[in-house]
């Protein structure tokens, strides 16, 4: 199945297969609150970012399930295409961060890198427990949990929507009475981001119910509409107060938290159907999940940099677009040379995903590589010249191991299938 970050590849289980445009633009403002929610803001402002911006990813998420096709569908299948979608890109991004925060640690700070430490988060999934090279990825764990969480219950349910909906809230409390308890991969959270795949499935389908009305609303009436679910959704949030998926906090209620995240994703989605088609909006959502994972530490670059302003205005503003802006040809880099760090598919034969690949293979091993070499313990004359270029001989030997092994005898679960042949 494709994933909330990237909604349409191969066999999904999608209603349609074409890019819908202002769900890509939603998806790409969105992910703008994203960034300003990960800088060091006003507490209030964040406070209220946080009460939307990423419950809007699992709506949107919601937004394109097709429960018929998911009661079909094969669990083996499945979970391949979900793995593919979610795990190797988590994987990836987590390696490739890690020259990203070598940047920020050892170039700038001048302190060493954990990788070991970085390497444990990397699988445990939850920075409260371990740091990991970039911590915001821990949604993706989240999204994959609260899926699979979704298939299982519609394959035991055989796709009937009432007891899909009724077994899905009834592990609610599974969140809602765990807040204080700190679980790998964030698994306490999932029921309750599945209900919210379940809200965003509700909506889409009052969507699609009223498309036409919804459609024909003049910017006049859109925009009082807008400004009254911004006004609805803050005055809830203003009682309710600061919710965090991260934290599995949700404030006062769970119920004012979901009111907060629909009434203001409703009003973003109200204006992106009005937007004309922005390529750089429109790339960015569809690049999100390349978002997600290389934003933060980017943003702890520039901290590391500019220590004495980083709480000023100037700062945030500048570092908001600045971030948002270098990610966009970030993007188109992955996007041509390595999609598969996406979760898109491949073709194994296109000689820029070749060169992708390799870049990819050195800039997600060279820093645990490193690391290793410096901790190794009586090595061969160490401090030697001959010790070094000992050393980046093997790294080399090692780097085209991989190269040869992920290319011709592993395609799963490192990198996603090779396309088919057109029929």
């Amino acid at each position: 199945m494709e994933n909330a970050l990237s909604p349409s590849a191969g066999v999904s289980p999608l209603i349609k297969k074409e890019r819908i445009v202002w769900v890509d633009q939603l998806r790409g403002l969105a992910f703008f609150f994203v960034v300003l929610g990960h800088l060091p803001v006003d507490k209030t402002f964040k406070s209220w970012i946080y009460s939307f911006h990423m419950p809007i990813f699992f709506f949107i998420t919601g937004f394109n399930f097709n429960i018929e096709k998911l009661a079909q569908t094969k669990p083996l299948d499945y979970l391949k295409k979900l793995c593919l979608r979610l795990l190797v890109p988590y994987v990836w991004m987590q390696l490739l961060s890690m020259c990203l925060r070598f940047l920020q640690k050892t170039v700038i700070q001048h302190t060493e890198v954990p990788v070991a430490l970085y390497l444990r988060g990397m699988f445990r999934g939850h920075s409260r427990l371990v740091d990991a090279p970039s911590n915001p990825l821990y949604f993706v764990l989240v999204l994959f949990c609260a899926e699979l969480l979704l298939y299982g219950i519609i394959k035991l349910t055989r796709g009937k929507k009432p007891l899909v909906f009724a077994l899905t809230f009834a592990c609610l409390p599974l969140s809602l009475f765990t807040e204080t308890v700190r679980m790998r991969w964030h698994l306490n959270v999932v029921p309750a981001c599945a209900c919210m795949i379940l809200f965003g499935w509700l909506l889409g389908q009052l969507y699609r119910a009223n498309e036409e009305k919804i459609r024909s609303l003049r910017w006049r009436q859109r925009s009082v509409a807008v400004v009254l679910l911004l006004a609805f959704g803050a005055a809830v949030w203003y009682f309710n107060g600061r919710t965090s998926i991260h934290g599995n906090h949700w404030g006062e209620d769970y119920t004012l938290a979901m009111l907060t995240a629909i009434a203001t994703s409703t009003a973003l989605a109200l204006l992106c159907m009005k937007l004309p088609r922005l390529g750089w909006l429109n790339l960015a959502g569809q690049s999100t999940l390349l978002f997600m994972g290389f934003h933060k530490p980017v943003i702890l670059i520039l901290e590391a940099l500019f220590p004495a302003q980083k709480k000023t205005a100037l700062f945030l503003v500048c570092a908001a677009v600045g971030v948002y802006a270098l990610m966009l040809p970030v993007s188109l880099w992955f996007r041509h040379f390595a999609p598969f760090v996406g979760g898109k598919d491949s073709d194994f034969a296109d000689p820029f995903v070749r060169i992708g690949q390799a870049v990819c293979i050195v800039g997600a091993t060279c820093v645990p590589y490193l690391y290793f070499v410096n901790h190794l313990k009586g090595g061969l004359l160490r401090s030697t010249n001959l010790y070094l270029a000992l050393a980046v001989a093997a790294y080399i030997v090692v780097c085209a191991v991989l190269y040869i092994v992920l290319r011709r005898f592993v395609r799963f679960p490192f990198l996603p299938q090779k396309k088919e042949p057109a029929a």
